[in-house]
């Protein structure tokens, strides 16, 4: 998926359609243009390999 580019009006239209959010046409090209900023900021984050030997931080119970 790192060389492919993600198809960001299909993205958003069935992530919308997904939790019944209607996207009114006027607002689509910037929900469009965030979506893909949104991604672009999350990337780094998401190529990080994580040991599959870590163990969850312990819960805070006061």
């Amino acid at each position: 998926m790192a060389d492919e580019k993600p198809d960001i009006a299909r993205l958003v239209d069935e992530a919308a359609k997904a939790i019944g959010l209607a996207i009114a046409p006027e607002y689509r090209a910037n929900v469009l243009v965030n979506y893909e900023r949104s991604l672009a900021i999350a990337q780094p984050l998401l190529e990080v390999e994580l040991d599959d030997e870590l163990t969850p931080a312990p819960v805070f119970r006061p």
